[in-house]
């Protein structure tokens, strides 16, 4: 299978670790704006320098099987109608759009050229999502109540030049012109497993939220919360921040007890479920790197001819409805 990889930066470094180590891949080509990124890059997976592109659009002149786009949030739609005007298969960075009206505007066109499109989920394909699922499934929590998830960090500490009681520095998750916030970066991960859990109760689209969004200095939110109530049947809660440390845990909670998630989003390679009922199971299990599975899933997805994602990534519509929601909790 052959990729092409669109921007150089530390989440494409990630993803490619993970692409060397599935069998009969190739990294073709990649491109980047950056120069010094794009010669470090290639160097790093052995890309030839013919096939190492300043200009996005200039990747188009190879061939390749699908295109990884790991470019800062702003960008996506700009590179998305590029590479679907020339039917290319893509699986796109989290969130795959800033907005419902960006989605709205590249959704026909992916849908007449019938390409294969995938949001960057990446703990959606991995196997700790389906394992997830089969306890909901078998009841032992019981009737499903509420989600509670909590993803955060405080960016003041890990960007130490700028470590001040406000968050005053502008980059990729500080900067409103870059498609930053902690929604953006981190909300986007609840609401697409709240909505999952929702669809695998049979709810509708009919839900109410209640919101607090914290807005810093640089005019996005650093800290947000929100109540999502289906059907008054099933509620969520979500809080994420950039400015407090929260981990990326989660939890489900029935009529019959619990099932914890220590690490919703980031699970390792030796990872654990705790079921609470009449008493405490810990469940654990191994496996791959993170970003093993996803690649895997693409991969399967060109091989048969499977044109939207299966099992718990995201069709088109979930992807339209997370955006909607996610814009009315950045409204």
């Amino acid at each position: 299978m052959k990729w092409s990889i669109i921007g150089c930066g530390n989440i494409s470094k990630r993803f490619c670790e993970d692409i060397s180590n599935v069998k009969n891949t190739t990294i073709i080509a990649i491109a980047s704006k950056n120069s010094e990124k794009l010669k470090l890059f290639g160097d790093k997976y052995k890309v030839p320098k013919e096939k190492r592109f300043h200009e996005y659009e200039n990747i188009l002149d190879i061939d390749f099987d699908i295109a990884y786009i790991g470019l800062i949030n702003s960008l996506h739609k700009k590179v998305i109608k590029i590479l679907a005007a020339k039917s290319r298969n893509i699986i796109v960075e989290k969130p795959c759009f800033l907005n419902f009206k960006d989605f709205k505007d590249c959704e026909d066109l992916i849908k007449k050229k019938n390409i294969l499109f995938v949001e960057s989920m990446m703990n959606l394909h991995h196997p700790q999502t389906s394992r997830i699922f089969d306890i909901l499934k078998s009841n032992d929590i019981g009737q499903v109540l509420s989600f509670n998830f909590k993803f955060g960090f405080d960016i003041r500490k890990k960007f130490l030049y700028f470590f001040k009681k406000k968050i005053k520095s502008l980059n990729r998750l500080t900067d409103p012109g870059l498609g930053g916030g902690a929604i953006n970066d981190l909300g986007c991960y609840g609401v697409a497993f709240s909505n999952k859990i929702a669809s695998f109760l049979g709810l509708s689209n009919n839900y109410k939220i209640k919101k607090n969004n914290i807005i810093g200095v640089t005019g996005v939110d650093i800290n947000s919360k929100i109540e999502i109530s289906y059907d008054e049947e099933f509620k969520s809660y979500l809080h994420v921040a950039l400015d407090q440390n929260l981990g990326n845990s989660a939890e489900i909670v029935g009529t019959k007890g619990s099932l914890y998630i220590p690490c919703l989003v980031t699970p390792s390679n030796n990872y654990k479920l705790i079921l609470k009922t009449n008493y405490i199971k810990e469940l654990e299990f191994s496996g791959d790197d993170l970003y093993t599975y996803i690649i895997r899933d693409v991969e399967r997805y060109l091989n048969k001819n499977i044109k939207k994602p299966d099992n718990y990534g995201l069709n088109l519509e979930e992807i339209k409805d997370n955006l909607k929601m996610l814009d009315e909790w950045k409204s």
